[in-house]
């Protein structure tokens, strides 16, 4: 099991452009302790004999409409106001690793 120390949460912080301060650190360590005992306890449901769900409701889902094109844009006209487009696609810069 990971161990969530100060140094993952630095690394976890910096890859989403973040900055965190000790005190903050050790708020997410105290909620990741009690977020991982709450999901220990999953460990003590007993699910023998329980079938594996696919789909989370029993019956099949027959009244959605069927999709109806009724308006089509071009490829040009969806990036004519893009800033920046490359490839045909609309382009932006990385934010984040």
């Amino acid at each position: 099991m990971e161990t969530f120390d100060k140094e993952f949460f630095q690394k976890l912080a910096g890859g989403i452009m973040l900055d965190v301060n000790d005190e903050e650190i050790e708020d997410l360590q105290q909620e990741f302790a009690i977020l991982t005992r709450q999901i220990q306890l999953f460990d003590k449901v007993d699910t023998s004999g329980v079938e594996p769900m696919v789909y989370p409701f029993e019956a099949a889902t027959t009244f959605i409409r069927e999709d109806v094109v009724d308006h089509v844009l071009s490829q040009e006209d969806a990036l004519k106001n893009a800033k920046s487009v490359r490839a045909g696609h609309v382009h932006v810069p990385k934010v984040v690793k």
